[in-house]
């Protein structure tokens, strides 16, 4: 198994840093060609998540927990109303905070850095004050 995992920027003064457009269709016909020529499981993240209905973050494909055991809606967004310290892993996954990001993932396109949700740190930032 193998992932090719974007630069998101999770850092302010970081945007420049995310591939340029010929760079990220490059990965696309790479990881198309290592699909076709040996047998193995390649990803390709963010850019495999338009084939799967969009961003795949809050427990739509997947989460993240931090060392600290915050449940992150994914790896590239650190945000968090739960803690499992706190809560069973079940629990977590049905926080108001997550539950709405799925709930409204059909507007969360790819951004500029390939994360949507990074796109939208705003609106993020204002779902987690608003479920608390």
């Amino acid at each position: 198994m193998f992932f090719f995992s974007e630069y998101t920027p999770v850092v302010p003064g970081t945007e420049d840093w995310v591939i340029t457009d010929e760079q990220r269709s490059r990965l696309v016909k790479t990881t198309a060609e290592f699909r076709q020529n040996f047998a193995a499981l390649f990803v390709s993240v963010p850019g495999d998540e338009s084939e799967f209905g969009g961003c795949l973050a809050a427990g739509r494909g997947f989460i993240h927990v931090s060392s600290e055991g915050n449940v992150e809606p994914c790896p590239f967004v650190p945000y968090s109303d739960t803690n499992l310290k706190n809560v069973s892993l079940k629990e977590a996954l049905q926080s108001k905070f997550l539950a709405h990001i799925r709930n409204n993932s059909s507007h969360l396109d790819e951004g500029p850095g390939g994360c949507a949700l990074w796109d939208k740190k705003e609106w993020m930032e204002e779902q987690l004050a608003s479920n608390k």
